[in-house]
C-alpha cells in the first residue's frame, strides 16, 4: 500500500540523516512501528547520544583535584597576554584539545576549555552584564559548552524541554498532522474508502545568539574561587537567557528562533479577570487537540503569579490558585513557575516536553583585552548556535494581558 511504502522510506531516510543504527531501522520498519512513535523514540535516542557523549572532543577526563586546579580567569589573562608561563595546567589542556581538534598547538591565542570545567559552573542566578561593541584585535577564541548552565537557568528547560546537543547538519523531526479514517460497511457490497495520513517535519536549522561582556582585568587577576565563579556564570547568563527567552517568544525573525508564544496554532484562554474556570480552560484546551499529559506545567510572570496566589478556587476557602512558593509552586495539580523572561501579563500552559531545543558545536568566546586599554577592560564577546521548535503547536495554550 501507498501508506506503508511512505512509511518505510521515511524511516530509512531519517535514520539515514540522523545516523541511526540499521537495527534500529530494520525493527521500526519490521514491527509496523508508526510514524509518532519513530519520532518519539528517535527524539529519546539523539537525547541520550547528547548526554552519554557532550562535546566528547573536549572531555580529558580529568580527575576532581585537576578539575578543581583549572582556573578560567587565569586562562583568559594569560591568553590575552599572548604568555602562558602563569598558567602552564590551563595551556597544557588546551593543547591536548588541539590535538584533537587537528587545530596548532603553537598557537597562543587561542585556548579551549575542558567539558568538566564548563560542567563545573552551574549558573543559578542572572548576573548584570555591562555592554558594549565588540572591536580592536580579537586575540582568543576558546570553546565554553553550555551543558548544564542552560539546563539550569532556563525556564523552558526546566519545565522539560527536550534538549538535543552535538547536533551536525539540518535535523528534521516527523509528525503525524493527519490520520487516516474508517469506513463503517452498510452491507456486504460496501467499500472502503481509502484515506492516507498525512505526515509532516519539524526542522532545525543552526541559528546564531551573540553576546558581549567586559571584565576587568584586575577581576581576572584574583585568585578567589568567587572571582573565577563571576566570570563563569557570567559568559553562561549572556547567552543562555537569551535562548530561554526565545524559547518562550522568539520572534522566528532577524535570525531569532519561533518561541512557543509565536508558533501558529496555539490555544487562547481570555486572561481578563482570570479566576479557576480560566486555569481549567487551559487544561480543556490542550486536552482538545490530544496533548494534555501530567508532564504539563504553567509559566508566568511574577506578578501574575502573585496574581494567581491571592486568588482562590473556591468562595471563602483556603484554596489559593496557585499554591507553594511564587517562583515554583503548582496550579491545579501541575506545576508551575514564574519567571522575568515571560512576556508582560502572559500566562502559559502546555507540554514542554514538546519544545525541542537544538544545539550546535559548543559556546564560542573571543576576548578582546584591549576593549578599553586606559582603564584595563577586557572585552569577551559569547557566540553560540541553537534553534528551537515546537512538534505540537496544539500542546500548548495562551494568555495574555492577564488581569
Amino acid at each position: 500500500m501507498l501508506v506503508e511504502k511512505q512509511r518505510r522510506a521515511g524511516i530509512e531516510n531519517l535514520c539515514k540523516a540522523n545516523k541511526l543504527p540499521d537495527e534500529t531501522r530494520d525493527h521500526w520498519i519490521s514491527t509496523g512501528t508508526s510514524m509518532n512513535v519513530v519520532a518519539e523514540e528517535m527524539l529519546g535516542i539523539m537525547e541520550e547520544r547528547g548526554r552519554a557523549n557532550p562535546q566528547s572532543i573536549a572531555k580529558l577526563g580529568l580527575t576532581a583535584k585537576e578539575t578543581k586546579q583549572f582556573n578560567l580567569c587565569r586562562a583568559i589573562d594569560s591568553c590575552g597576554m599572548q604568555n602562558w608561563s602563569a598558567a602552564g595546567f590551563e595551556a597544557e589542556c588546551s593543547r591536548d584539545i588541539a590535538k584533537r581538534l587537528g587545530r596548532s598547538e603553537a598557537d597562543r591565542n587561542k585556548f579551549f576549555v575542558p567539558l568538566e570545567i564548563q560542567e563545573r559552573e552551574q549558573a543559578k542566578r542572572d548576573l548584570t552584564v555591562a555592554t558594549g561593541s565588540a572591536g580592536g584585535f580579537l586575540v582568543q577564541t576558546s570553546n565554553v559548552g553550555f551543558i548544564e548552565a542552560l539546563r539550569n537557568r532556563s525556564v523552558v528547560m526546566a519545565m522539560g524541554a527536550t534538549r538535543l546537543s552535538g547536533l551536525q547538519g539540518n535535523v528534521a523531526i516527523p509528525k503525524h498532522t493527519t490520520i487516516g479514517s474508517v469506513t463503517w460497511l452498510a452491507n456486504e457490497a460496501s467499500t472502503i474508502t481509502e484515506t492516507n495520513q498525512v505526515l509532516a517535519q519539524v526542522t532545525l536549522t543552526p541559528k546564531t545568539v551573540g553576546g558581549y561582556t567586559e571584565i576587568s582585568r584586575l577581576l581576572l587577576l584574583q585568585s578567589n574561587p568567587s572571582a573565577e565563579a563571576f566570570v563563569s556564570n557570567d559568559l553562561a547568563a549572556i547567552v543562555a537567557t537569551a535562548v530561554d527567552a526565545a524559547a518562550l517568544n522568539g520572534s522566528g525573525a532577524s535570525g531569532q528562533p519561533t518561541g512557543i508564544i509565536g508558533t501558529a496554532g496555539i490555544g487562547g484562554v481570555t486572561g481578563t479577570s482570570i479566576a479557576y474556570a480560566g486555569i481549567i480552560e487551559f487544561q480543556t484546551d490542550v486536552a482538545g487537540g490530544n496533548a494534555l499529559t501530567g508532564g504539563c506545567g504553567y509559566v508566568a510572570t511574577p506578578i501574575v503569579a502573585g496574581l494567581l496566589k491571592q486568588r482562590v478556587k473556591f468562595t471563602s476557602t483556603a484554596s489559593p490558585i496557585w499554591e507553594g512558593q511564587l517562583l515554583e509552586g503548582m496550579v491545579d495539580g501541575y506545576k508551575a513557575m514564574a519567571s522575568l523572561q515571560v512576556p508582560t501579563g502572559d500566562l502559559l500552559f502546555g507540554d514542554f516536553g514538546q519544545v525541542v531545543i537544538g544545539e550546535w558545536g559548543v559556546l564560542e568566546l573571543e576576548v578582546n583585552p584591549y576593549a578599553n586599554f586606559q582603564a584595563g577592560i577586557v572585552g569577551v564577546r559569547a557566540i553560540y548556535t541553537v534553534d528551537i521548535a515546537v512538534r505540537y503547536p496544539s500542546a500548548f495554550s495562551l494568555a495574555t494581558s492577564v488581569t
